[in-house]
């Protein structure tokens, strides 16, 4: 289990976690336009490491943490063409996805 922890950390911090949120970024935006529910699982995938290392399991930061199933929500309404729904869900982790590139970035790439 460490292993898992230390590979979602690392994937989190530095120009690392700037591409891995960057990719979930694009694959969210290009999943909604393309209406691909494959495309916005993979976003998913690539939001875990950034809401996992930034979220926590009590509190608010729960809801951050949790995240990823918004974007998994939004691939089962993208299949079942329900746009509304489809592009309600990910807006708050795109919101987050932001956030966390921005202090990223303003952070010098050392992490959050």
């Amino acid at each position: 289990m460490d292993i898992l922890l230390n590979v979602l950390v690392t994937l989190s911090r530095g120009i690392l976690g700037v591409v891995v949120a960057g990719i979930a970024l694009i694959l969210m935006i290009l999943a909604l336009v393309r209406k691909d529910a494959s495309m916005m699982t993979f976003a998913a995938l690539f939001a875990v490491p950034s809401t996992y290392v930034f979220g926590a399991w009590a509190g608010f930061l729960l809801a951050i943490r949790l995240s990823p199933l918004f974007l998994l929500g939004s691939a089962f309404f993208i299949s079942r063409d329900e746009p509304i729904f489809a592009w309600i869900l990910p807006v708050p982790v795109f919101g987050f996805l932001v956030y966390f590139l921005v202090t990223l970035v303003a952070a010098g790439f050392t992490g959050v």
